[in-house]
Protein backbone atom coordinates (compact mmCIF):
# COMPACT_ATOMS: atom_id res chain seq x y z
CA UNK A 1 0.00 0.00 0.00
CA UNK A 2 2.96 2.29 0.45
CA UNK A 3 3.70 2.02 -2.54
CA UNK A 4 0.81 3.53 -4.64
CA UNK A 5 1.10 7.09 -2.43
CA UNK A 6 5.01 7.12 -3.85
CA UNK A 7 3.56 6.48 -7.38
CA UNK A 8 1.06 9.15 -7.41
CA UNK A 9 3.40 11.97 -5.89
CA UNK A 10 5.83 10.35 -9.02
CA UNK A 11 3.18 11.14 -11.47
CA UNK A 12 2.67 14.57 -10.00
CA UNK A 13 5.97 15.72 -9.78
CA UNK A 14 6.53 14.00 -13.45
CA UNK A 15 2.95 16.09 -15.03
CA UNK A 16 4.12 19.34 -13.32
CA UNK A 17 7.39 19.10 -14.67
CA UNK A 18 6.61 18.53 -18.16
CA UNK A 19 3.61 20.86 -18.16
CA UNK A 20 5.66 23.79 -16.58
CA UNK A 21 8.45 23.16 -19.44
CA UNK A 22 6.44 23.09 -22.32
CA UNK A 23 5.37 27.02 -23.17
CA UNK A 24 9.20 27.72 -23.54
CA UNK A 25 9.58 24.52 -25.43
CA UNK A 26 7.61 25.66 -27.85
CA UNK A 27 8.82 29.39 -27.72
CA UNK A 28 12.10 27.74 -28.62
CA UNK A 29 11.55 25.56 -31.52
CA UNK A 30 10.26 28.79 -33.33
CA UNK A 31 12.55 31.07 -32.00
CA UNK A 32 15.32 28.17 -33.70
CA UNK A 33 13.37 27.73 -36.42
CA UNK A 34 12.76 31.68 -37.52
CA UNK A 35 16.61 32.04 -36.83
CA UNK A 36 17.61 29.15 -39.05
CA UNK A 37 15.25 30.36 -42.16
CA UNK A 38 15.98 34.02 -42.38
CA UNK A 39 19.36 34.84 -40.12
CA UNK A 40 21.61 36.31 -42.90
CA UNK A 41 25.08 35.36 -42.83
CA UNK A 42 25.81 38.53 -44.48
CA UNK A 43 24.86 40.14 -41.27
CA UNK A 44 26.70 37.86 -38.90
CA UNK A 45 30.10 38.65 -41.06
CA UNK A 46 29.50 42.20 -41.43
CA UNK A 47 29.57 42.63 -37.51
CA UNK A 48 32.31 39.64 -37.08
CA UNK A 49 35.22 41.18 -35.41
CA UNK A 50 39.22 40.28 -37.19
CA UNK A 51 40.59 39.34 -33.94
CA UNK A 52 40.17 36.42 -31.66
CA UNK A 53 38.98 37.43 -28.34
CA UNK A 54 36.47 39.88 -29.89
CA UNK A 55 35.39 37.35 -31.96
CA UNK A 56 35.05 34.77 -29.23
CA UNK A 57 33.51 37.11 -27.17
CA UNK A 58 30.73 38.11 -29.77
CA UNK A 59 30.18 34.39 -30.52
CA UNK A 60 29.23 33.95 -26.30
CA UNK A 61 26.57 36.19 -26.48
CA UNK A 62 25.14 35.62 -30.23
CA UNK A 63 22.62 33.35 -28.66
CA UNK A 64 20.70 36.92 -27.65
CA UNK A 65 19.95 37.45 -31.42
CA UNK A 66 20.07 33.73 -32.46
CA UNK A 67 18.04 31.60 -29.34
CA UNK A 68 18.66 28.10 -30.48
CA UNK A 69 18.95 25.24 -28.11
CA UNK A 70 21.51 22.27 -28.29
CA UNK A 71 19.82 20.56 -30.91
CA UNK A 72 20.03 23.78 -33.00
CA UNK A 73 23.37 25.55 -32.17
CA UNK A 74 24.99 22.90 -33.92
CA UNK A 75 23.37 23.27 -36.93
CA UNK A 76 23.92 26.94 -36.84
CA UNK A 77 27.05 26.81 -35.74
CA UNK A 78 28.11 24.41 -38.65
CA UNK A 79 25.85 26.91 -41.14
CA UNK A 80 27.94 29.80 -40.03
CA UNK A 81 31.38 28.18 -40.70
CA UNK A 82 30.53 27.08 -43.86
CA UNK A 83 29.89 30.97 -44.36
CA UNK A 84 33.17 32.34 -43.49
CA UNK A 85 32.82 32.38 -39.91
CA UNK A 86 35.91 31.05 -38.03
CA UNK A 87 35.59 28.07 -36.44
CA UNK A 88 36.36 28.60 -33.12
CA UNK A 89 33.61 31.52 -33.20
CA UNK A 90 31.35 28.87 -34.12
CA UNK A 91 31.91 26.31 -31.56
CA UNK A 92 31.76 29.32 -28.99
CA UNK A 93 28.97 30.06 -30.29
CA UNK A 94 27.47 26.42 -30.01
CA UNK A 95 28.79 25.70 -27.10
CA UNK A 96 27.51 28.99 -25.36
CA UNK A 97 24.19 29.86 -27.22
CA UNK A 98 21.74 26.66 -25.64
CA UNK A 99 21.99 28.78 -22.26
CA UNK A 100 23.07 32.47 -23.99
CA UNK A 101 19.88 33.13 -24.90
CA UNK A 102 16.18 35.32 -23.83
CA UNK A 103 14.23 32.04 -23.95
CA UNK A 104 16.69 30.21 -21.64
CA UNK A 105 16.94 33.02 -19.07
CA UNK A 106 13.06 33.59 -19.07
CA UNK A 107 12.55 29.27 -18.62
CA UNK A 108 15.32 29.47 -15.87
CA UNK A 109 13.82 32.24 -13.70
CA UNK A 110 10.39 30.87 -14.09
CA UNK A 111 11.22 28.00 -12.82
CA UNK A 112 13.62 29.35 -10.05
CA UNK A 113 10.53 31.27 -8.98
CA UNK A 114 12.01 35.26 -10.30
CA UNK A 115 15.63 34.27 -8.65
CA UNK A 116 17.41 35.98 -11.27
CA UNK A 117 21.07 35.86 -9.64
CA UNK A 118 20.07 31.79 -10.77
CA UNK A 119 19.92 33.32 -14.63
CA UNK A 120 23.28 35.35 -14.21
CA UNK A 121 25.48 32.24 -12.30
CA UNK A 122 24.04 30.36 -14.82
CA UNK A 123 24.88 32.39 -17.69
CA UNK A 124 28.69 33.44 -16.36
CA UNK A 125 29.40 29.62 -15.91
CA UNK A 126 28.40 28.95 -19.37
CA UNK A 127 30.28 31.86 -20.77
CA UNK A 128 33.11 30.77 -18.69
CA UNK A 129 33.67 27.55 -20.46
CA UNK A 130 32.87 28.60 -23.79
CA UNK A 131 35.26 31.77 -24.48
CA UNK A 132 38.43 29.45 -23.14
CA UNK A 133 37.65 26.63 -25.63
CA UNK A 134 36.60 29.15 -28.28
CA UNK A 135 40.30 30.60 -27.18
CA UNK A 136 42.62 27.25 -27.33
CA UNK A 137 40.79 26.07 -30.97
CA UNK A 138 42.17 29.32 -32.33
CA UNK A 139 45.44 28.27 -31.36
CA UNK A 140 45.05 25.14 -32.54
CA UNK A 141 46.38 24.10 -36.04
CA UNK A 142 43.74 23.90 -38.72
CA UNK A 143 43.90 20.06 -39.17
CA UNK A 144 42.61 19.90 -35.54
CA UNK A 145 39.77 22.83 -35.41
CA UNK A 146 37.79 22.77 -38.56
CA UNK A 147 34.33 21.33 -38.55
CA UNK A 148 32.96 19.04 -40.81
CA UNK A 149 32.34 20.25 -44.32
CA UNK A 150 29.35 18.61 -45.07
CA UNK A 151 26.23 21.04 -45.40
CA UNK A 152 23.16 21.19 -43.45
CA UNK A 153 20.40 21.81 -46.14
CA UNK A 154 17.97 23.90 -45.36
CA UNK A 155 17.07 27.80 -44.31
CA UNK A 156 19.02 30.70 -45.58
CA UNK A 157 22.15 29.93 -43.76
CA UNK A 158 22.27 26.68 -45.96
CA UNK A 159 25.95 25.92 -47.51
CA UNK A 160 24.87 25.72 -50.63
CA UNK A 161 22.17 28.38 -50.49
CA UNK A 162 21.81 31.54 -50.69
CA UNK A 163 21.18 34.52 -48.11
CA UNK A 164 16.96 34.90 -49.03
CA UNK A 165 14.44 33.40 -46.78
CA UNK A 166 13.45 29.92 -47.90
CA UNK A 167 11.41 29.48 -50.41
CA UNK A 168 8.52 27.33 -48.84
CA UNK A 169 8.15 30.14 -46.27
CA UNK A 170 5.80 29.26 -43.12
CA UNK A 171 5.37 25.77 -44.17
CA UNK A 172 9.33 24.99 -43.66
CA UNK A 173 8.89 27.03 -40.55
CA UNK A 174 6.07 24.89 -39.22
CA UNK A 175 8.09 21.61 -40.36
CA UNK A 176 11.48 22.72 -38.59
CA UNK A 177 9.45 23.69 -35.62
CA UNK A 178 7.26 20.68 -35.39
CA UNK A 179 10.29 18.24 -36.08
CA UNK A 180 12.52 19.81 -33.30
CA UNK A 181 9.84 19.74 -31.03
CA UNK A 182 8.98 16.31 -31.26
CA UNK A 183 13.01 15.51 -31.11
CA UNK A 184 13.00 17.06 -27.73
CA UNK A 185 10.43 16.30 -25.97
CA UNK A 186 11.25 12.75 -25.73
CA UNK A 187 13.91 14.14 -23.46
CA UNK A 188 12.25 16.53 -21.47
CA UNK A 189 9.65 13.51 -20.66
CA UNK A 190 12.67 11.25 -20.01
CA UNK A 191 14.55 13.91 -17.88
CA UNK A 192 11.35 14.18 -15.94
CA UNK A 193 10.30 10.95 -15.55
CA UNK A 194 14.41 10.00 -13.91
CA UNK A 195 13.35 13.16 -11.83
CA UNK A 196 10.13 12.08 -10.79
CA UNK A 197 11.26 8.85 -9.45
CA UNK A 198 14.67 10.01 -7.99
CA UNK A 199 12.28 12.54 -5.81
CA UNK A 200 9.98 9.96 -5.02
CA UNK A 201 11.23 6.57 -4.80
CA UNK A 202 14.83 6.86 -3.48
CA UNK A 203 14.92 7.43 0.45
CA UNK A 204 14.84 10.87 1.51
CA UNK A 205 17.49 10.22 3.75
CA UNK A 206 19.75 8.91 1.03
CA UNK A 207 19.10 11.48 -1.40
CA UNK A 208 19.68 14.42 1.52
CA UNK A 209 23.38 12.63 2.30
CA UNK A 210 24.14 12.77 -1.16
CA UNK A 211 22.51 16.21 -2.04
CA UNK A 212 24.30 17.96 1.22
CA UNK A 213 27.76 16.51 0.38
CA UNK A 214 29.50 19.61 -1.82
CA UNK A 215 31.41 17.43 -3.65
CA UNK A 216 29.52 14.39 -3.80
CA UNK A 217 26.45 16.61 -4.98
CA UNK A 218 28.25 18.06 -8.02
CA UNK A 219 29.74 14.56 -8.69
CA UNK A 220 25.78 13.02 -9.22
CA UNK A 221 24.31 15.85 -10.92
CA UNK A 222 26.90 16.39 -13.48
CA UNK A 223 27.19 13.09 -15.68
CA UNK A 224 23.21 12.67 -14.29
CA UNK A 225 22.81 16.20 -16.89
CA UNK A 226 25.04 14.49 -20.11
CA UNK A 227 22.73 11.40 -19.84
CA UNK A 228 19.62 13.47 -19.65
CA UNK A 229 20.14 15.50 -22.35
CA UNK A 230 17.17 17.50 -21.63
CA UNK A 231 16.79 20.81 -24.20
CA UNK A 232 17.69 23.80 -22.60
CA UNK A 233 14.41 25.57 -22.32
CA UNK A 234 13.50 22.66 -19.82
CA UNK A 235 15.57 21.45 -17.70
CA UNK A 236 15.66 24.06 -15.04
CA UNK A 237 12.87 22.73 -14.05
CA UNK A 238 14.12 19.86 -14.00
CA UNK A 239 16.65 21.17 -11.77
CA UNK A 240 14.32 23.31 -9.74
CA UNK A 241 12.98 19.89 -8.43
CA UNK A 242 16.62 18.98 -7.18
CA UNK A 243 17.15 22.67 -5.46
CA UNK A 244 15.87 21.72 -2.29
CA UNK A 245 17.78 18.53 -1.88
CA UNK A 246 21.30 19.13 -3.64
CA UNK A 247 23.55 22.37 -3.15
CA UNK A 248 23.51 25.11 -5.56
CA UNK A 249 26.65 24.58 -7.06
CA UNK A 250 25.68 20.99 -8.14
CA UNK A 251 22.31 22.51 -9.70
CA UNK A 252 24.20 25.33 -11.66
CA UNK A 253 26.70 22.69 -12.55
CA UNK A 254 23.46 20.75 -13.61
CA UNK A 255 22.27 23.47 -15.85
CA UNK A 256 25.44 24.18 -16.99
CA UNK A 257 27.46 20.72 -18.31
CA UNK A 258 24.07 19.21 -19.44
CA UNK A 259 24.41 22.08 -22.50
CA UNK A 260 27.81 21.30 -23.41
CA UNK A 261 28.57 17.98 -22.89
CA UNK A 262 25.11 15.46 -23.83
CA UNK A 263 24.36 11.84 -25.60
CA UNK A 264 21.94 13.38 -27.07
CA UNK A 265 24.19 15.70 -29.56
CA UNK A 266 27.18 13.71 -28.85
CA UNK A 267 27.16 12.15 -31.88
CA UNK A 268 26.67 14.71 -34.27
CA UNK A 269 29.37 17.23 -31.80
CA UNK A 270 31.56 14.33 -32.98
CA UNK A 271 30.72 14.46 -36.76
CA UNK A 272 30.96 18.29 -36.61
CA UNK A 273 34.39 18.69 -34.83
CA UNK A 274 36.00 15.44 -34.39
CA UNK A 275 37.27 12.96 -31.81
CA UNK A 276 40.14 14.92 -30.64
CA UNK A 277 38.06 18.26 -30.44
CA UNK A 278 35.22 17.06 -28.36
CA UNK A 279 37.78 14.96 -25.99
CA UNK A 280 38.96 18.85 -25.47
CA UNK A 281 35.53 20.60 -24.85
CA UNK A 282 34.51 17.67 -22.28
CA UNK A 283 37.84 17.93 -20.84
CA UNK A 284 37.69 21.52 -20.31
CA UNK A 285 34.16 21.97 -19.70
CA UNK A 286 34.05 19.55 -16.87
CA UNK A 287 36.70 20.85 -15.10
CA UNK A 288 36.16 24.40 -15.45
CA UNK A 289 32.37 23.55 -14.19
CA UNK A 290 33.11 21.47 -10.99
CA UNK A 291 35.47 23.94 -9.92
CA UNK A 292 33.74 26.61 -10.66
CA UNK A 293 29.94 24.59 -8.57
CA UNK A 294 32.68 24.15 -5.74
CA UNK A 295 33.64 27.34 -5.42
CA UNK A 296 29.87 28.20 -5.36
CA UNK A 297 29.18 25.65 -2.64
CA UNK A 298 32.26 27.81 -0.58
CA UNK A 299 30.92 30.81 -1.20
CA UNK A 300 27.27 29.36 0.08
CA UNK A 301 28.88 27.90 3.30
CA UNK A 302 31.03 30.93 3.88
CA UNK A 303 27.49 32.54 4.19
CA UNK A 304 26.51 30.27 7.21
CA UNK A 305 25.94 27.02 5.86
CA UNK A 306 22.18 27.22 4.97
CA UNK A 307 21.23 25.15 2.62
CA UNK A 308 19.87 26.54 -0.61
CA UNK A 309 16.15 27.02 -1.17
CA UNK A 310 15.46 25.37 2.03
CA UNK A 311 17.08 27.57 4.56
CA UNK A 312 17.81 25.26 7.39
CA UNK A 313 20.62 25.40 9.17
Amino acid sequence: MLLLPRLNDLAVVFVSIVIQSLPFVLIGVFASALVQQYLSERLVLRWMPRRALPAVLLGSVFGMVAPVCDCGAIPLGRRLAAKGVPTYVALTFMLAAPVVNPVVALSTVVAFQGDWSIVALRMAMTVSVAVPIGLITSWLPPTLATLAPTPIRGGSLDAAGADEPARSGWRALIRHANAEFFDVMFFIVLGALVTAATQTLVPRGDLLAVGADPLGSIAALMPLATLLSICSEADAFVARAFATTFTLGSVLAFMTIGQIIDLRNGFLLLRTIGVRLVLLVAAVSYVIVFTEAVVVNEVVAAWGGVTWMTGRP
